[in-house]
């Protein structure tokens, strides 16, 4: 099973990208990998469980710094000074700075970590390393974020993407390329299906879309990806 890719750039003084999930074994991992060096910053792309619930323990067990996007709050109880990160700021390593550029979509605040020198972007779930879709139904207006943050990247130009989930990706254009392509297939799906099924709810739409078998515990999702598709429709009637 591939779970969340934890990076770490730098010998000495080193940044950690997304350090994963709370899991005991794994902090202990990350903290030996992480114990000759001297400066240890924590950098977040998101805060979901799976990327960012190794923070607290990974710093408590370290002495490492946590930078995180605006809306991550540590858990509480947890004695943490947490800092925000915003677009253009820098991060440094001893293998360069890392450039922190905001691509929401994902999340609300979600984001990615240019290394120049590399020529190489830590994506967090903006595209995963296998697949051609990565969850997008958090919040009103997401679908818009998302495709926006696709041509964000895009424009960098760079050679690599390493995403959090799954291998990197060495083609970078034809991978952004795909994942618009099916978002936009996926807005004509609901857009078809409420023009041929008016009346019906979006848990309807859903079970038309993804299939009438949706597994229960996928129900909540694939409603929340059909409520933001028919907000992005919407907004674009009304600004039409």
């Amino acid at each position: 099973m591939d779970g969340t890719r934890t990076f770490l750039i730098g010998r000495d003084q080193v940044a950690v990208i997304d350090p994963g999930p709370d899991v005991e074994t794994h902090i202990r991992a990350l903290s030996l990998a992480l114990g000759s060096a001297r400066e240890i910053r924590i950098l977040l792309t998101h805060g979901h469980g799976d990327h960012a619930g190794a923070a607290p323990g990974l710093a408590q067990h370290t002495g490492a710094s946590l930078l995180a996007p605006p809306s991550y709050q540590p858990p509480e109880g947890t004695d943490l000074t947490v800092e925000v990160l915003t677009e253009g700021g820098r991060v440094p390593t001893d293998e360069g700075d890392l450039v922190v550029l905001s691509i929401p979509g994902h999340t609300r605040d979600h984001l990615a970590f240019h290394w120049v020198e590399a020529k190489a972007l830590f994506v967090g779930d903006l595209v995963l390393g296998r697949g051609n879709t990565t969850w997008i139904g958090e919040y009103p207006g997401c679908v818009k974020d998302y495709l926006n943050s696709l041509d964000k990247v895009e424009a960098l130009e760079v050679d690599v993407l390493f995403p959090s989930h799954g291998p990197p990706i060495s083609s970078p254009a034809n991978t952004l390329g795909r994942y618009r392509r099916h978002r936009l297939e996926r807005l004509e799906e609901v857009r078809a299906a409420r023009q041929d099924y008016p009346e019906a709810d979006s848990v309807e739409l859903a079970g038309m879309i993804y299939g009438s078998e949706i597994p229960s515990k996928l129900v909540k999702a694939a409603k929340a990806s059909v409520d933001v598709a028919l907000f992005h429709l919407d907004q674009q009637e009304v600004s039409d």
